[in-house]
């Protein structure tokens, strides 16, 4: 099915989304980049309107695009449509980029990246309990980052004491799933799961075919203590979203994610700081995928040359050659700088820079044609989080370098360059390839 699913690539969606690029999808379901007339960079999820729920799931998303709040995905449109004689359902939201399940396979978050990510979380989620809708899929990838907001999807929406379906049963699901209806205690539950695996990488370990609580990790406080009342086995002694804004002793944040207040919430006091924010946009993954080939169009002028800060050239300086090169290319490296026309470092906002921990390396293979430019980049390694590879492939692109001499008949080459993160600096290095 995912095959079909990029094959419409280039179509129309009712006659005004243009489905721009496949993002991602399954066998029931697609997302493409889409645009419209007073859209850029929204998201279309297309799935198959044969079943017996769809109409359901169309007046879902249609009531899901009537919420507004600024920790909550838009929806923009919600419809039906056909492609190829195939019938669909489709809905239109904001496009993010991120999601915090792509960052857990590099790290666990620390306790203050936890406190912040927590805050919009819980406040979307009080806002979605008021309005009678329960979210139902409380997990790492649907905590995405837009800007520089947390946000929480809406186009699973569900409405309390509402049968689940056929579906498989996830590993975030609390124990009265089995059942088939969801409640707000749902919510509290996936929440818990989320937490402990947020925090330590994996999910809580626990027996379903026994009437006992999951194993609660020692993680820091107060998220032991949060933890541990989501994930009480009776829904009823669960924990409430105010609850556990409560325990966080949630503090003021910036205007543009305002704290709604809770009765059970304990009062803040003015020389109280505002608690650290989670740099959610700058850790997480993209979803592009960095580590694939990217072909640049040649064009007949040069770009524009992109200029490192006088911090990165001093870096770029004093770079050693790329590591794992021959002996070799170590010796030749000093020689090779010199054939580079331009240089560009990666930019790392101070944000994503405090989140590394040693030293990050990414070393990018590059294919440079006649007049010096970039043709083809690619990852070549590096166990670096798909954000820094993104950061390294993207710099790559817009290296230069000198000419081909006359004699070399092809005009193409390959360069190797390595970019080094660490909290005091970027550093880059090149070396040619000899093949």
């Amino acid at each position: 099915m995912s095959e079909m699913w990029k094959q419409w690539v280039g179509r129309t969606v009712d006659g005004k989304f243009p489905l721009q690029s496949y993002l991602g999808g399954s066998d029931h379901s697609a997302v493409f980049l889409t645009q419209g007339a007073d859209l850029k960079n929204a998201a279309i999820k297309l799935v198959s309107a044969d079943g017996g729920d769809a109409e359901k799931q169309l007046l879902r998303w249609k009531a899901a695009r009537d919420l507004t709040h600024p920790n909550l995905i838009g929806i923009f449109e919600a419809g039906r449509c056909q492609l190829d004689g195939t019938k669909l359902l489709y809905v239109v939201q904001e496009y993010a980029e991120e999601n915090l399940s792509q960052i857990l396979p590099e790290r666990a978050l620390t306790a203050d990246e936890t406190r912040g990510m927590l805050p919009p979380v819980l406040r979307a989620l009080r806002f979605l309990h008021g309005k009678g809708f329960v979210h139902g899929h409380i997990q790492s990838s649907n905590i995405l980052a837009i800007g520089d907001q947390v946000k929480l999807s809406s186009d699973a929406l569900r409405e309390p004491g509402e049968k689940r379906g056929a579906r498989a049963p996830s590993a975030y699901d609390p124990p009265e799933e089995a059942m088939g209806a969801i409640s707000t205690a749902t919510d509290v539950w996936q929440l818990g799961m989320t937490l402990v695996e947020v925090l330590t990488q994996h999910l809580p370990v626990w027996d379903r075919t026994r009437k006992i609580a999951p194993v609660v990790p020692a993680v820091a406080k107060p998220f032991r203590e949060i933890a541990g009342h989501c994930l009480e086995v009776d829904a009823g002694k669960r924990w409430t979203v105010a609850q556990i804004l409560g325990c966080l002793e949630v503090r003021p944040v910036p205007a543009s994610a305002p704290i709604e207040k809770s009765a059970s919430a304990p009062a803040v006091s003015g020389s109280q700081k505002a608690s650290a924010k989670w740099p959610y946009v700058l850790v997480l993954a993209a979803v592009a995928g960095a580590a694939f080939w990217m072909v640049r169009p040649k064009s007949s002028s040069a770009p524009a040359e992109v200029q490192a800060t006088p911090t990165q050239q001093g870096a770029m300086q004093s770079a050693m050659p790329a590591a794992g090169a021959s002996g070799a290319e170590r010796a030749t490296a000093a020689i090779h700088q010199g054939d580079v026309v331009r240089r560009v470092v990666p930019e790392v906002s101070p944000g994503a820079r405090r989140t590394i921990h040693g030293k990050i390396e990414v070393r990018v293979k590059v294919n440079v044609d006649a007049a010096g430019n970039v043709a083809q980049a690619k990852v070549e390694s590096g166990r670096a989080s798909k954000y820094f590879k993104r950061l390294a492939l993207e710099a790559a692109q817009d290296w230069k370098f000198s000419p081909a001499q006359a004699g070399d008949q092809s005009g193409d080459r390959e360069w190797k360059l390595q970019f080094g993160f660490s909290r005091a600096k970027t550093e880059a290095s090149v070396v040619r390839s000899t093949r």
